[in-house]
């Protein structure tokens, strides 16, 4: 346990990112002491750094049930995801000779978004899929969206504020029924949900799953062409240049590997937590809960408003006692503007200001839940 400001901390905000885990840390040590010479040199070192790249990408490709080449290391979420949404625009482009159309979904991580507007900038058609007033997406509406110029799809598997997870492998065989490229941001759920399916693309994260940050995944199948992003020595298989983080990799394959291991039991402990938890903060005065209920949302997500309290008055409040937890993607946390996302699902402006996320992990505990709530219940009768 760890001490601040004299209060043993308390960590809910996994979504944002999750500690790293010993066992992790172990694997990469030989890495960072051992093999720490460039994996693209022809010598010894190279070599041997370039052995442990290769099984590492090995151990992650059978992980998911596809092909070593079909892994690409990347150094986050945000980037895999804008690899995976520029590489197919400029390949379109490059073949078509003028901008197609795109289908995301309105309530994608913020990297996602900005791609969209991006494309928006360079001539794109570009449709937004609405969202129940708990964030899912029917698929209907993606099969009245898709166009003969449709380029891209690409929907969250689950999202990062109010965890709702979405219907991606019908999605995914609707794309593959016209021939469209589906791309998804499976960044929250590896770890917590089984595996799915893996589509045309997918991006996932090691700093989700208690591995290092600044490396994560864009599993690209054979069938899927990209024009490469960061240019210069050819790098996974001609897609990302870039002397590759080999420690991190080797973290990140272990991370895979005791994730999906300890997914189930963790899953039924941390479902079982999160319901307990709703319950007592519903009790609380001004609170409702954000997004769905039961097993249409993460394990580890609870978003709530507390009606009258704006989000980042309450992230301090609970900060001074040492509870972390926060209002949403970490990326805009801090920001005054209202969640896109729970301004999608039809709240308004004021109310979707009005939220806080918590989100728990491998060690949070009943006890430390409780506490979290005897504090909120506390800050809010200060008003």
């Amino acid at each position: 346990m760890s001490l601040y400001n004299g209060h043993t901390l308390i960590y809910l905000d996994h979504a944002a990112t999750t500690p790293l885990d010993p066992r992790v840390f172990e694997a990469m040590l030989p890495h960072v002491r051992d093999h720490w010479g460039n994996a693209s040199s022809p010598h010894a070192k190279g070599r041997e750094a370039r052995s442990a790249l290769d099984a590492s990408r090995q151990t992650i490709a059978d992980l998911l049930g596809v092909k070593t080449q079909e892994v690409v290391f990347v150094s986050s979420g945000s980037e895999g995801n804008t690899l995976a949404i520029f590489g197919l625009s400029e390949k379109w482009e490059q073949r078509h000779k003028t901008p197609g159309h795109a289908v995301f979904l309105s309530v994608e991580h913020n990297c996602s978004i900005k791609s969209l507007q991006k494309l928006r900038e360079r001539g794109w058609s570009t449709t937004m899929l609405p969202v129940d007033g708990e964030g899912r997406l029917d698929p209907v509406d993606l099969e009245k969206a898709l166009r003969n110029d449709t380029a891209i799809v690409s929907i969250q598997s689950a999202n990062n504020e109010v965890g709702t997870i979405q219907p991606i492998e019908a999605c995914a065989e609707i794309c593959k029924e016209r021939g469209i490229p589906f791309h998804t941001d499976a960044v929250q759920p590896v770890g917590q949900l089984p595996l799915p399916l893996v589509p045309d693309l997918m991006t996932i994260a090691a700093h989700k799953f208690y591995g290092p940050k600044g490396i994560g995944a864009l599993i690209v199948r054979d069938s899927i062409e990209l024009t490469p992003q960061i240019l210069g020595g050819g790098q996974e298989f001609g897609l990302r240049a870039g002397s590759e983080n080999v420690p991190a990799v080797a973290g990140m394959a272990k991370a895979l590997e005791l994730a999906l291991a300890e997914q189930p039991e963790e899953f039924t402990r941390l479902t079982a937590l999160r319901d307990g938890f709703i319950v007592e903060l519903e009790k609380l005065r001004g609170v409702t809960l954000n997004g769905p209920r039961g097993h249409k949302r993460l394990p580890n997500n609870v978003n709530i408003r507390i009606a009258g309290h704006r989000g980042e008055t309450v992230v301090m409040q609970l900060d001074m006692a040492g509870i972390c937890v926060s209002t949403g993607a970490a990326c805009v946390t801090g920001s005054s503007e209202p969640s896109h996302v729970l301004q999608a699902m039809g709240r308004n402006e004021a109310e979707a200001n009005e939220n806080v996320r918590m989100t728990l992990g491998k060690r949070t505990t009943e006890e430390e839940l409780r506490k979290t709530v005897e504090t909120l219940r506390n800050a809010l009768a200060k008003k």
